[in-house]
C-alpha cells in the first residue's frame, strides 16, 4: 500500500469513528472539530479500535459520556497503547480485551498474526506479511528479493515462492527461507571484544540458573555503536519470566547494549513456529559462539 493510499485509509476511517461515535472524540470546551485525540495504529488494527468504539458505546451510561474522551491510541513496539479520560470501570476491561485482540491480529491486514521481531524491530503479523517483512532484508535490496521470490527452488518442489505461495498458505519450508535470506553477515569478533562478552557468563549463569547452556552473538557491531544481540540458549523451551530479570543483571553489570533473546534448544528443530523464529535463525545461521570464562564473580552487580 503507497502512502497516499494508506492515508487515505486512515483519513477515512477515523472519519468514520467520529461520525459514529463522536462523544468519545469530543474534547471538553472544544468544538465538536477540534481534533484533539492522538490516533496512530496501523491498519490491519482499524478492526480492533472500531470493536473498542462500539463496545464502549454500549457498555458507557449517558450520563457519564460527556466526561470521557479518548486521549492516545497508538501503536508503541507492536503494543497497542490507549489512554483516556472518564469513568475507568466499565472501559478498561475493553481496553485490555483489545490490547488483547491486538497483539494477535495483523497489523497490516488483520488476520490472525503473531508478534516477531526481524532485524530488531517488532510488528504482529500473519506468515504471509511476516515473509514480506522478511524480505526487505535482503542483502541484495528489493531487486535481489524479487529475483528470489520469481526463482524456482528446489526445496519447494521445484516452483517459485510466489508461486508457492499463491497455492496455498505459506509452509514452515518456504518461512525458513525467507529467514535465512534476511540474516545479517556472522560477526567477527577480536579479543578485547570476546574478553568484555565473555563476561556476560557469570552474569547470565545468576540469573538463568543450570538451564544455561550456550551463549552467541549476533548483528554485533561495535564500531557503530550497535551493540548485538545475545542468544541465551536454553536446555528445553525458553522461560520468557525469566528473561526480565537476566536483561535487569545484565544492565547493572554493563551490557546495557546487547538485546538478549532466549532460545529453547528444542525450538532450533523449527524456527519458522518457534516463538523467536528470528532468534532461532541467528543462533543457526548468523551467530559466533562466546567462550564460557570464570571472572571473579564478587564484582558482580545482583
Amino acid at each position: 500500500m503507497d502512502s497516499t493510499t494508506a492515508e487515505r485509509r486512515y483519513r477515512a476511517f477515523l472519519a468514520a469513528a467520529q461520525l459514529r461515535h463522536p462523544w468519545q472524540f469530543r474534547c471538553p470546551g472544544q468544538s465538536d472539530e477540534h481534533d484533539g485525540v492522538q490516533v496512530d495504529v496501523p491498519p490491519g488494527w482499524y478492526g480492533v479500535l472500531e470493536s473498542l468504539f462500539q463496545e464502549v458505546e454500549a457498555v458507557m451510561p449517558v450520563a457519564e459520556r460527556d466526561g470521557f474522551r479518548w486521549r492516545r491510541l497508538c501503536a508503541r513496539h507492536a503494543m497497542l497503547e490507549v489512554a483516556f479520560d472518564g469513568l475507568r470501570d466499565p472501559v478498561s476491561p475493553r481496553v485490555v480485551e483489545a490490547r488483547e485482540r491486538a497483539a494477535v491480529t495483523c497489523d497490516v491486514c488483520g488476520h490472525p498474526g503473531a508478534r516477531r521481531e526481524v532485524a530488531g524491530r517488532y510488528a504482529v503479523n500473519c506468515h504471509r506479511h511476516f515473509i514480506q517483512r522478511l524480505l526487505r532484508c535482503h542483502p541484495e535490496g528489493e531487486s535481489g528479493a524479487r529475483i528470489w521470490w520469481d526463482t524456482p527452488q528446489p526445496a519447494l518442489g521445484g516452483r517459485s515462492p510466489a508461486a508457492y505461495m499463491e497455492a496455498g498458505p505459506p509452509s514452515e519450508v518456504l518461512i525458513e527461507q525467507a529467514l535465512r535470506l534476511a540474516m545479517p553477515p556472522v560477526p567477527w569478533l577480536d579479543a578485547s571484544n570476546r574478553q568484555r562478552l565473555q563476561g556476560a557468563w557469570p552474569v547470565l549463569d545468576e540469573a538463568l540458573g543450570e538451564r544455561l547452556r550456550s551463549l552467541r552473538v549476533a548483528a554485533f557491531e561495535p564500531p557503530s555503536g550497535r551493540g548485538g544481540t545475545l542468544i541465551a540458549m536454553m536446555a528445553g523451551h525458553a522461560d520468557p519470566s525469566a528473561q526480565a530479570a537476566a536483561v535487569t543483571r545484565l544492565a547493572r553489570n554493563g551490557f546495557s547494549d546487547l538485546r538478549l533473546r532466549l532460545v529453547g534448544q528444542a525450538d532450533l528443530a523449527s524456527p519458522a513456529v518457534a516463538a523467536d523464529p528470528w532468534a532461532c535463525m541467528l543462533a543457526l545461521e548468523a551467530s559466533v559462539s562466546v567462550p564460557r570464562a570464570q571472572p571473579d564473580q564478587s564484582f558482580l552487580v545482583r
